[in-house]
């Protein structure tokens, strides 16, 4: 199969990825992110974005934490940006609902964090959570939002795929789900914010068999089957990175848009659409690498 990474680097650098904070709502037991107290604030937003945008038209913002609808000002904001016609898409756990304060839904993708059962992410995320995220997500769905589901898989959960995706069917319709395995301690180990493990039992790590099968099998999952999850990615320490994941900073919060991006391009090497951080890949370089090599022989 061929790749055209110029043409995909060039759709790639329209979409900017925000972390406006790293605190949350929640206390989940396998969440890997230090709650650190940086918050990006709305000034400093929108004035990264302005940059850019002069540089690079800004068709796409995804944001994500932390939990973002914990942000006093994230509907204001969002609603300045979808009025300039950016499309927003955020990450979030649903559990708060800040729906109606969102003016055009029709522009606004949420992507919600579902694990499984209401049993199994109950366990993860505290008693209830399951219940408040599916009246989140039909609310959304019913008041025109986009919606969307991700779902970090364990070896617990693994087997039950197939009856949480029939299950979420008929709760709430139609909808995309995106698996991501939970991140390895290759990735944990390494990233600034991310190098705490959380509670393991009950919560394992794939195996490298699990996590192949997974890509085999699944429609959508993460990191994608092709690669090139790569994006001009800014942290709420005022740091950029090369991808939502990436621990090898591009730079910071006041370099020139220009500056970030010949940092990212330079970057880009490995297989399929490519990576940002070609030895690393979020910790899965070795699965990935025989995922390729026996997709490209069977």
């Amino acid at each position: 199969m061929k790749y055209n990474r110029t043409a995909h680097l060039k759709n790639v650098l329209h979409h900017l990825y925000i972390n406006p904070l790293e605190k949350c709502n929640l206390h989940c037991k396998i969440c890997y992110t230090k709650k650190t107290s940086s918050i990006l604030t709305e000034h400093q937003i929108f004035d990264f974005v302005d940059r850019y945008a002069k540089v690079v038209e800004v068709k796409v913002i995804t944001f994500c934490g932390g939990e973002v609808m914990a942000l006093s000002y994230f509907p204001k904001l969002v609603n300045r940006l979808v009025k300039r016609g950016i499309y927003i898409q955020c990450i979030t756990n649903g559990t708060i609902d800040r729906l109606k304060e969102l003016a055009n839904p029709g522009m606004i993708n949420l992507i919600v964090s579902l694990d499984g059962s209401r049993e199994y992410h109950d366990s993860n995320r505290g008693t209830g959570q399951y219940d408040k995220s599916i009246i989140f997500l039909k609310k959304a769905k019913k008041l025109g939002f986009h919606t969307e589901i991700f779902s970090i898989v364990t070896k617990q959960n693994l087997p039950n795929i197939d009856q949480f995706e029939a299950q979420i069917h008929d709760q709430i319709g139609p909808i995309d789900i995106t698996f991501h395995p939970r991140k390895p301690a290759e990735y944990l180990k390494q990233h600034p914010k991310s190098n705490i493990v959380g509670t393991t039992q009950g919560f394992d790590y794939l195996t490298g068999d699990e996590m192949r099968e997974l890509w085999k099998h699944r429609k959508k999952v993460f990191p994608p089957k092709e690669l090139g999850c790569y994006q001009v990615a800014l942290a709420s320490d005022g740091t950029v990175y090369g991808c939502c994941e990436g621990f090898e900073a591009l730079g910071k919060i006041d370099d020139t848009p220009l500056q970030l991006i010949n940092q990212l391009k330079c970057r880009i090497r490995g297989l399929g659409m490519g990576c940002s951080q070609p030895g690393f890949m979020c910790g899965l370089k070795e699965v990935i690498l025989l995922h390729k090599k026996q997709s490209s022989s069977s």
